[in-house]
């Protein structure tokens, strides 16, 4: 069985004529009714009926479209890979990065300036450790983190080993997110203490080391009676719309990236700055694509950081 007679008889059974397939493949009638008819004395079935309504799939025909449609399409999927790799004309570039609204509201800034015949362009929210990992085995090329003056020791050891340079991108004071009308939203300076008489509410992490998180206070979770772990932004947000529970972050929410339910306040006394920045392979230049991004990622946080 070859792939040219699985395209075969899958276009004949999209067509529900042998006729109209040949027309579509450009080849003639003869030479398609021929492949099938090989075809089936190869594989010892009757593939199509024949009659007065057209053409249509026999039982064994079903079970056999059903196990090529994968693989023609995983063929083809393989073919516009490799023609595309060699194009110059193609965009292709994958970003990861811890779960921020901003660089999710920089992704699609981005998007809107590719100019290219083709594109393949993906952009994935994923913890840090997994941010990390992706760059580091060249899956992604860009990487968007964060540390802090208790972490980045931590982090840049890793990094180090891995091949990795960090480069940073500007320095955040931690926010607290709550929702509007939370008891919080009455004070006029909140601190670190006044956090710790309600429910704080994390990313969970496959990697359990606090040096990971995503929060701008991580390190001293354990001070915290209440701790509510979760996967996703969109249950983190709504969580916090609906309860007394509280998360931490850089307080960059972009209107139409965040949750109008939501506010944030800045903390003060003694909380370390978030240091944010970007990662990637260390020798390898940027590409016009990542200057790209990272040049929309800087102006968003120039505008919303405070």
């Amino acid at each position: 069985m070859t792939l040219l007679q699985m395209k075969y008889v899958i276009e004949i059974y999209h067509c529900g004529s042998m006729n109209k397939a040949a027309q579509n493949l450009y080849v003639s009638q003869s030479a398609i009714s021929t492949a099938i008819r090989e075809l089936e004395a190869e594989l010892g079935i009757s593939i199509f009926i024949r009659n007065n309504r057209g053409i249509s799939l026999t039982e064994d025909g079903r079970d056999l479209l059903n196990r090529i449609l994968p693989i023609v399409e995983n063929a083809g999927e393989l073919e516009r890979y490799y023609a595309e790799r060699e194009s110059d004309e193609t965009a292709k570039i994958t970003i990861c990065a811890q779960r921020y609204p901003f660089c999710a509201k920089a992704f699609v800034e981005f998007i809107h300036l590719v100019d290219a015949p083709f594109a393949r362009v993906s952009f994935k929210e994923i913890e840090m450790a997994d941010v990390i990992n992706a760059v580091a085995r060249q899956e992604s090329e860009l990487g968007v983190i964060f540390m802090n003056d208790m972490t980045t020791n931590f982090i840049h050891g890793i990094l180090e080993k891995k091949n990795l340079d960090f480069v940073e991108l500007v320095r955040i004071k931690p926010h607290a997110f709550f929702r509007k009308g939370h008891p919080l939203e009455k004070l006029k300076t909140i601190t670190y203490e006044d956090l710790l008489k309600y429910p704080y509410i994390v990313f969970s992490q496959t990697n359990s080391d606090l040096h990971f998180a995503e929060e701008a206070i991580s390190t001293s979770i354990a001070d915290f009676n209440q701790v509510v772990y979760v996967t996703d932004r969109a249950t983190i947000y709504n969580v916090i719309a609906h309860t007394n529970c509280f998360s931490t972050g850089s307080g960059v929410l972009p209107p139409g990236y965040g949750d109008d339910r939501l506010t944030s306040r800045r903390i003060y006394g003694a909380v370390s700055d978030m240091i944010l920045g970007y990662i990637h392979l260390r020798g390898v230049p940027l590409t016009e694509l990542e200057e790209m991004y990272i040049d929309i990622l800087k102006r968003i946080l120039a505008a919303e950081v405070v």
